[in-house]
């Protein structure tokens, strides 16, 4: 809100994470939107810092994600609010890559414990391409000994139903990629 850094921008998660929520709720320096609260990420900086093209050839999807809702995140700082992206975690997984629930293979970031709560970035790609090829092969040769029920979406029925019971009413859509950045942003 106030245009300071409040952190080493190569933190681990963690802090980071941990620095962003200070920011916003214990510190009151955070930016109110209905999405909740968030601080800027300087995303120009790292055009000024590392020159023309270093966000295109470091963070090209990124780029690519936010300019498909008219946000050039080389000339305009993002939103950014700590969220389960920030945590690591997860999915319990056997050594096939199986969870405790029978026939469900993950990898990637839905894994917990590989890396501990530091997972340094770019080290996903242990997550993805070890793991999710122990998954995809031991996922393949369950599936020759696996009858399959009828499919239904009653799964989805019965959390509605969660939800109601726990009187909880919202209208909130899940999942939320983006943040809705044309919508009453009020800086406080």
């Amino acid at each position: 809100v106030n245009g300071e850094v409040f952190m080493h921008p190569l933190e681990t998660r963690d802090v980071s994470a941990a620095s962003i929520i200070r920011e916003c709720s214990t510190n009151g320096n955070g930016v109110h939107t209905d999405d909740g609260v968030g601080v800027w990420l300087d995303t120009p900086m790292i055009e000024l810092k590392g020159g023309e093209g270093t966000i295109e050839k470091r963070i090209p999807a990124m780029m690519r994600m936010f300019g498909k809702y008219g946000i050039d995140i080389r000339k305009e700082p993002i939103l950014v609010y700590p969220t389960l992206h920030y945590q690591n975690g997860g999915l319990d997984i056997k050594a096939d890559g199986m969870t405790e629930v029978e026939n469900l293979y993950v990898a990637g970031e839905a894994v917990g414990g590989i890396h501990g709560r530091n997972r340094l970035m770019g080290n996903s790609l242990l997550d993805v391409i070890v793991f999710g090829r122990n998954a995809g092969k031991n996922a393949s040769e369950k599936s020759k000994s696996v009858d399959v029920a009828d499919l239904t979406l009653s799964h989805v029925d019965s959390f509605e139903a969660e939800i109601k019971d726990a009187g909880i009413e919202t209208e909130v859509v899940s999942p939320k990629l983006l943040p809705d950045y044309t919508r009453k942003v009020n800086n406080k």
